[in-house]
């Protein structure tokens, strides 16, 4: 890289220390620490949300997925609106009425505290995991640009965003989030220009020749449940993926959490909900577009890369001076919007559901700065194997598909079935984390239906074991009544 690349990368780091450190003083409570004193701007959470889904994993897999194949991983979004609905109009409610910490309050309130620890449980592998992937994400591109070896820039990346995030709390996320989103747009719209710039029919060629090769394809009405993208199980699986990312998922929803009020904090959802869907769209037209490129000037060495290496590369030889630093400066942004926000949110589950409610321990700020230290460092050693789970779009919708059904199960349950009690909840958040294991290992069905069958297996075995439950150990209307607020 340039001079010139330095000084842009210079200048995003100086600002978004800056950013970080405004906030890192005069916080005496883990209210202020993880919901930024709940009076955080509506607007300000949505494009936070947004640059935590469009993660180093997004910017770099999307690419990658419309290279290597088409548009039907897309197929998923149709679900949005019955997404939003459940998020926006069920759940969403339900938080702010019980004013919680963690979702995962709901679960002991309406059902009992085994059930919430359990769901905790699941968050916390679910997300550790994700964290592997998602600090991998742009360590391979570091790599590629730098040539230092990937263990090492992961290890790098790791320690220093775990260390930032462990000053500002989530106020600090939040207004670096806002920043980067804006980092990461600027270098999305660098890198179309230039395949515009360098194709001599444009955007135009592009559309015509991936048409041509069937590379716009978005739909696939295949009815076969191991086809790994078709309209089916885009719907169907997409709502429940979607759900359990925006509704279910500590690291989302507790940006929501930091708004004012309920009317802010479904603004708040359903505005990033869309706005992440439209970026999606337009990172898997930069991948396509990729591949024209590389189809087109076939002597670059594109054509046969790994998918997931395509965009580096594209960054590292073709854009100018300063575009080069831009682009690195936008894939930083995405994976520390993600880093910080996610160890942020497994902080609170580790310290409120755990700390305080298992263990009963006191908790204060300086103690959670040294649980989300910890923690980075965990998940960083995750991102050292992260590479065994493939492609990075597909595997993050994969774990999250994975270890998140049976959480929509559960919350649906409680919210739709009034007279069902713990033990049956618990029964159900077991059956159905077991059930989607089996279905894994012993079948070859698309990983967009283990999030639906997953979530209704855990609700329909919560029904069977409420109607064998002993009626004395079913929470009462006055407590039902107290969680609905």
């Amino acid at each position: 890289m340039t001079l010139l690349d330095h000084i842009v990368l210079t200048i995003y780091f100086c600002t978004v220390v800056l950013i970080g450190t405004r906030f890192s003083a005069g916080q005496k409570t883990l209210q202020e620490f993880f919901l930024g004193n709940r009076n955080i701007p509506w607007w300000a959470a949505s494009l936070s949300g947004v640059a935590t889904v469009l993660s180093a994993v997004a910017y770099l897999g999307a690419p990658g997925q419309a290279y290597k194949a088409d548009l039907t991983y897309l197929q998923y979004r149709l679900a949005l609106p019955f997404a939003i609905l459940l998020v926006c109009g069920l759940m969403i409610p339900y938080f702010y009425r019980m004013q919680v910490f963690t979702v995962y309050e709901y679960l002991e309130r309406r059902f009992d505290l085994k059930t919430r620890l359990l769901g905790s449980a699941i968050f916390l592998v679910l997300k550790c995991c994700y964290m592997g992937v998602v600090i991998y994400a742009p360590s391979v591109f570091v790599a590629e640009i730098t040539g230092f070896s990937l263990p090492f820039v992961i290890v790098v990346t790791g320690v220093l965003t775990a260390l930032y995030t462990t000053l500002g709390g989530m106020r600090a996320v939040i207004w670096t989030d806002t920043f980067q989103l804006f980092v990461l747009l600027g270098g999305l719209t660098a890198a179309a220009l230039v395949i515009g710039i360098r194709l001599d029919g444009g955007w135009s060629e592009v559309f015509a020749v991936a048409g041509e090769r069937q590379k716009l394809r978005f739909f696939d009405f295949s009815p076969s449940l191991t086809t790994e993208f078709t309209f089916l199980g885009g719907l169907i699986g997409g709502i429940f993926l979607m759900v359990s990312e925006y509704g279910t998922d500590q690291a989302s929803v507790q940006r929501f959490l930091t708004t004012s009020s309920m009317r802010r904090g479904q603004w708040a959802v359903g505005s990033s909900m869309v706005i992440s869907s439209c970026l999606g769209a337009l990172l898997f037209l930069v991948g396509t577009g990729l591949y024209v490129y590389y189809l087109e000037f076939a002597d670059k060495g594109g054509i046969g890369l790994a998918p997931d290496r395509v965009f580096p590369k594209f960054i590292a030889e073709e854009l100018p001076t300063g575009f080069r630093g831009l682009l690195v400066a936008s894939v930083l942004a995405a994976a520390m919007s993600t880093i910080s926000g996610v160890l942020n949110s497994l902080t609170t589950v580790v310290m409120v559901d755990f700390g305080q409610t298992l263990l009963q321990r006191t908790s204060s700020v300086a103690s959670a700065r040294r649980v989300t230290f910890g923690l980075g460092i965990c998940c960083t050693l995750f991102a050292l194997f992260a590479d065994r789970l493939g492609n990075l779009i597909v595997a993050s919708a994969k774990l999250t598909s994975f270890f998140g059904g049976s959480l929509v199960g559960i919350f649906l349950l409680g919210m739709t079935a009034r007279h069902v009690g713990g033990n049956a909840a618990f029964f159900g958040l077991l059956v159905g984390s077991a059930a989607v294991a089996v279905l894994s290992a012993s079948t070859a069905v698309s990983w967009m239906w283990y999030g639906a069958f997953s979530a209704l297996t855990a609700y329909v075995a919560g029904l069977l074991f409420h109607l064998i439950e002993p009626r004395n150990t079913v929470k009462s209307v006055e407590q039902r009544e107290t969680v609905r607020g």
